[in-house]
């Protein structure tokens, strides 16, 4: 009997977290708490690959935070999110000079569209983050 009841609460409360996922969110867009957790890695910015060699992350936290790379420095500051919207900044960062110059070239265009992006979705291990509904400029992977 008590097997049966420990199962019994388990599927309820597997339910319940499962309807709950989806309650407050009716027009199916990305919950802002799968923000969280993963190191996501960018693998394209403005539709180009990330420069090979830099690494480039973005960490996001529940106490509405993100910090990283940017692919030479590092870097934090605000992130609040609400179901498929986003505003992040002020963002600071460390202030080395990276050889050669279009690392730093990609890192301030990096943080540009970072803090630029108003809208999230992920789908499956991709985070894409954009200024519109309509476009991405930034592409991370959570691999």
């Amino acid at each position: 009997m008590v097997f049966g009841w420990r199962r019994g609460a388990a599927l309820l409360v597997t339910t319940a977290a499962l309807v709950g996922c989806n309650a407050g969110n009716p027009t199916g867009s990305t919950p802002a708490t799968a923000l969280v957790g993963p190191t996501w890695r960018l693998v394209r910015i403005a539709g180009q690959p990330v420069m090979a060699g830099t690494t480039v992350t973005a960490v996001f936290s529940s106490e509405s935070r993100v910090n990283g790379s940017a692919g030479c420095n590092g870097y934090f500051g605000r992130a609040e999110a609400e179901p498929g919207s986003l505003s992040i900044g002020p963002l600071a960062s460390t202030m080395m000079a990276c050889s050669p110059e279009a690392v730093m070239t990609q890192e301030y265009s990096y943080l540009g569209s970072l803090q630029a992006a108003t809208r999230f979705e992920i789908r499956g291990d991709e985070l894409r983050l954009g200024p519109s509904a309509t476009e991405t400029s930034l592409v991370f992977s959570s691999r």
